[in-house]
């Protein structure tokens, strides 16, 4: 290495005389600080916020939506497996879990100031299941597919009925999971 480039190196790693240099790798620092507690906050939100607790804190009593959930086989089973309120209201992928977080912020709005309370819930339910329902079909009940695989269902286990709609009206008529299983989890709301 001739002198010249030598000293370019010597350059770069020798100690500044310029006090502000050092806030350079001090901020970097900081950042990377200020990011890990601020993503480490922002996981902790959307982990609480996707609990059964959180979940109950609103719909506890609010026309027995929690007494129907723990009652249905998602809740309490043969094989202890139990969907949580987030695995089926809520997506799995980023961008849509978002979307249905921050929409989910004018339930609390309406629950905090009084518009949704239990005395006017049963007149509101019917508009609620619909766009749950509504969601699902759109999203080919992904919700469902996460835990109920097609690939995996031991379809001569199942009743002819259940069969026959799983491998033909599925496939062939493009139904999705909720076209058929309304009211699985809660109880279907009375249709005015």
């Amino acid at each position: 290495m001739n002198d010249k480039n030598k000293s370019k190196w010597q350059k770069l790693w020798a100690s500044s005389k310029n006090k502000w240099l050092f806030g350079i790798p001090l901020g970097g620092f900081l950042a990377v600080i200020v990011g890990a507690t601020a993503l480490g906050g922002f996981n902790g939100v959307m982990h609480v916020t996707n609990s059964n607790q959180f979940c109950y804190s609103c719909h506890i009593g609010m026309d027995t939506i929690v007494e129907e959930y723990q009652a249905s086989r998602h809740f309490n089973n043969a094989t202890g497996v139990q969907a949580s309120c987030a695995d089926c209201h809520v997506p799995k992928e980023f961008l849509p879990k978002m979307w249905t977080k921050v929409r989910a912020t004018k339930d609390i709005y309406h629950k905090l100031v009084g518009t949704v309370n239990l005395e006017n819930f049963e007149e509101q339910r019917l508009h609620q299941a619909e766009y749950v329902w509504k969601v699902m079909i759109a999203r080919d009940s992904q919700e469902c597919r996460n835990c109920h695989q097609a690939s995996t269902w031991s379809t001569d286990k199942q009743s002819l009925r259940a069969r026959q709609h799983h491998l033909g009206e599925m496939v062939t008529d493009d139904k999705t999971c909720i076209d058929c299983h309304i009211g699985v989890a809660h109880s279907k709301p009375a249709i005015r």
